[in-house]
């Protein structure tokens, strides 16, 4: 049964399923609860939950389309997106000289219900699990209840958590991998800014920040920026569209103290950077 049916006909099961994911220390950012992706309460719902997974398909089917092609529907854009980051991201650990095979502990930030922890798992698979985060209780209910097999054999961790304030449960100099998966379009800059030092903090030297975003300097972007429909569509299901446009990422990964940067191209409207945490 697919978790569509499973809240439909177990409601009351669904509400514990979300209790129990959410962490009553927890105190939401105030810039969380916007109405994104045309949710009335956003990320803060068991509707946007349940539907991650086909939005990514849907919103990534055309995401590896050339200028000029004509327009085709990927069933896998979605996952040839996220192979591409691990892909990515593997070569900047050559560049650097990290061992993939020295990634144990992974931190996914932003980690909804699971998708790019998955991901992670399946790139470094020598990893001793990977630690999943989010602000929703309710994409981690369901990203519990997805990955349920990972989680029971501790490879996967779905935590409700904010990522700017994670000292209470991820301690110093602890991850060798940080990671996070079109996260930072969805922040203000202050926010971005102080998960980026969070993120430094809990790094080991010699781990790396990778970051998987849109790219607005892609001529595919900027000809949906220029489009007033498009343009209007996507402003209004992505609040903080326009901050996340102004923000210079590689300045403020060199300011929160990562000294080496490196951005890649992932696909014609995405970029990857990845940040190292050299030894002192």
């Amino acid at each position: 049964m697919g978790v569509w049916e499973q809240v439909a006909t177990d409601t009351e099961d669904w509400e514990r399923r979300v209790q129990l994911a959410r962490n009553p220390d927890v105190t939401v950012p105030a810039y969380y609860e916007a109405p994104f992706h045309a949710y009335e309460r956003g990320n803060l719902s068991i509707d946007a939950a349940v539907e991650v997974a086909n939005a990514a398909k849907s919103v990534h089917a055309t995401v590896f389309q050339e200028p000029g092609q004509p327009e085709l529907l990927d069933p896998n854009g979605d996952e040839r997106l996220r192979t591409s980051f691990s892909d990515q991201t593997k070569e900047a650990l050559d560049a650097f000289g990290v061992d993939p095979a020295c990634i144990w502990d992974v931190l996914d930030i932003g980690a909804a219900t699971g998708l790019s922890s998955v991901a992670l798992l399946e790139a470094f698979p020598g990893s001793r699990m990977v630690r999943g985060i989010d602000l929703s209780q309710y994409f981690l209910a369901v990203g519990r209840y997805i990955h349920r097999d990972m989680v029971e054999r501790g490879r996967l961790t779905l935590e409700h958590a904010a990522a700017e304030d994670l000292g209470a449960i991820v301690p110093d100099a602890s991850q060798d991998l940080v990671s996070m998966c079109l996260v930072c379009h969805e922040l203000p800059q202050e926010a971005t800014r102080n998960i980026f030092a969070e993120a430094y903090r809990t790094l080991r030297p010699g781990g790396v920040l990778a970051i998987m975003e849109m790219d607005p300097m892609t001529p595919a972007f900027r000809r949906v920026m220029s489009n007033p429909v498009p343009y209007t569509v996507f402003k209004a299901t992505e609040p903080y569209l326009l901050e996340y446009c102004g923000l210079d990422m590689e300045a403020e990964l060199r300011r929160a103290g990562f000294t080496k940067v490196q951005s890649r191209a992932t696909s014609p409207k995405h970029k990857v950077v990845v940040a190292l945490k050299e030894f002192v």
